[in-house]
Order: structure tokens, then C-alpha cells, then sequence
């Protein structure tokens, strides 16, 4: 069963001129205008088409993936407005419709905003909204402790990072975890930190443990581009310190700059620890 709303790989059943004929399953023979002038599409092939709503049930096809389907936060990109409201670049040939009174505030062209994609009941058309927080759900996640997770980032606070958890959820990555400029829109692979009495969720980007040696390792690098190459911090250094600094154990910082120091990208001669 293919959804509206979502792209899918479709079948091919025929190619004629620029018009291919797609194998839509319980939509039946949806034909497609190939605009592109490279690609060279055969009978049998498949490529990805995204299925877009028609007011009377039906769908329209548009070849390739769209940036967002149908029940997902996206960043998208203000491309004109009219009486009715404002439509967003939605990566299809098709632009996606905000209404007016979706809109959070006044929408510029050329500016980015986070959307949420919805099906408007009245019209069965797709829609976007940037009144996102009524889309965010407020019940207890369908998520465990140490979960790996996809996540969205809405935007910098004094705590750190807000974000949107699978699409459905409220997350939060504290700021003295996180050693990255991160923006909003921004999707990352996250890991589920604690699950709150709120239902919001604690994030961070990585489990702490051996397994994301790498990553601490990218951290300790990022971190010493950003003080000039260098830092106090070393082996020796308390165990708070190294966690205020990193969100680390003291244990995989260690292991981080062992590993460092093998790879001959960092000297480790001197109480500072210097990139080279």
C-alpha cells in the first residue's frame, strides 16, 4: 500500500516522449512528466515519485524525493506570497500551500522557516504549518532510555538546544554537552539521555561509552580549533573538568586522546595538549 502525501519507488510500465506511466498500486496508472532532459527513463525501471493528494482522492505524481513528506518537521524556504497565503520550495515541482492562518507570523520571501506537513481535512490537500507546537505530542514517548533516535533542531535557548524528537516528540540538548554550532533544521542521530515527569525528552549526541570513541574524538579536535590549537585540559586533568568541558568520562577522554596521539594529530609532550 503506497501513501499520499509521501514519495515511494515506483514501477515503470511505460515511457512515451516525456510522459511515464507509473504502477501506483491502489491508485492505479499515474503518468508523470519527465522535465529532466538528462535522465533517460526505461519500462521495467523504477524511480522514486512523490504522491501528492488531489482534492478528490485521487494523486498526482512528481518524480524524485521531496525534502518533507506528509507528518514530518522540515526547514523550508519561503517562495512567494499571495492573498490566500504562502507557498514553501518543498524540493517537487510543486510548491506546498501555508495558509494565512497556519502562520505564526508573517512569512518573508526567501526566508526559512520549520514546518510541520499536514492533510487538510477540508480540502485533502497537503499543507504546511508553522505552528509547529501544536503538532508536537505532549503524551509519554513510545521511547526508552539510551535509544538511538532521529532528531530535528528548532532552536538555541540559554539551556541549549531544542529539538524534535521522531517527529513527534519535545527534546532538549543541554548546551554543555553539545561542542558544535548546531542550526535550526539541522537533523542529527541522537540518543535518548532520560525520558522527564513532562514527557519532554534529554538528549545527547552520543552514549558515552566506547562505541563513540570517534566522535569524542572529532569533539576534542573541534574543540581545540576553537581555542587556538590548544587546551589545559590532559589525562591528568579532574574528572569534572573534563565533563564540564566535554560531557565525557574522564575514562573515554583518555581513550580519545590515546587515540589522538597514535594518529599523530595531537602532542601530548606538554601539560597543554596542542593540535598539530
Amino acid at each position: 500500500m503506497y501513501e499520499a502525501g509521501k514519495h515511494h519507488n515506483l514501477r515503470i510500465i511505460s515511457v512515451k516522449d516525456d510522459i511515464i506511466t507509473f504502477d501506483a498500486g491502489q491508485f492505479g496508472e499515474i503518468e508523470v512528466v519527465n522535465n529532466d532532459l538528462i535522465i533517460k527513463y526505461k519500462a521495467g525501471e523504477t524511480a522514486d515519485v512523490f504522491l501528492l493528494p488531489e482534492s478528490d482522492g485521487s494523486v498526482k505524481g512528481f518524480l524524485g524525493k521531496a525534502i518533507a513528506n506528509l507528518g514530518e518537521f522540515a526547514r523550508l524556504r519561503v517562495v512567494s506570497n499571495t492573498e490566500y497565503g504562502s507557498f514553501f520550495d518543498i524540493g517537487i515541482e510543486k510548491d506546498l500551500f501555508c495558509p494565512f492562518q497556519e502562520q505564526k507570523t508573517d512569512l518573508e520571501v526567501n526566508h526559512y522557516y520549520i514546518v510541520y506537513v499536514y492533510l487538510d481535512e477540508t480540502t485533502n490537500r497537503l499543507a504546511a504549518s508553522t505552528k509547529i507546537e501544536k503538532f508536537i505530542l505532549d503524551e509519554k514517548p513510545e521511547l526508552q532510555e539510551m535509544q538511538n533516535t532521529e532528531i530535528l533542531i528548532l532552536n538555541k535557548t540559554q539551556l541549549g538546544y531544542n529539538a524534535i524528537v521522531e517527529n513527534k516528540y519535545h527534546g532538549l540538548l543541554y548546551e554543555n554537552e553539545v561542542f558544535t554550532e548546531l542550526k535550526p533544521g539541522q537533523k542529527l542521530n541522537a540518543v535518548i539521555k532520560k525520558i522527564r515527569e513532562d514527557n519532554k525528552i534529554d538528549l545527547r549526541l552520543f552514549k558515552n561509552d566506547h562505541t563513540d570513541i570517534s566522535g569524542f574524538e572529532t569533539m576534542i579536535i573541534n574543540y581545540l580549533k576553537a581555542h587556538g590549537g590548544q587546551m589545559h585540559l590532559n589525562d591528568e586533568s579532574e574528572p569534572e573538568e573534563i565533563y564540564e568541558a566535554f560531557g565525557i568520562s574522564k575514562k573515554n577522554f583518555k581513550k580519545a586522546l590515546g587515540a589522538l596521539y597514535r594518529k599523530k594529530v595531537i602532542d601530548l609532550k606538554s601539560t597543554n595538549v596542542k593540535l598539530l
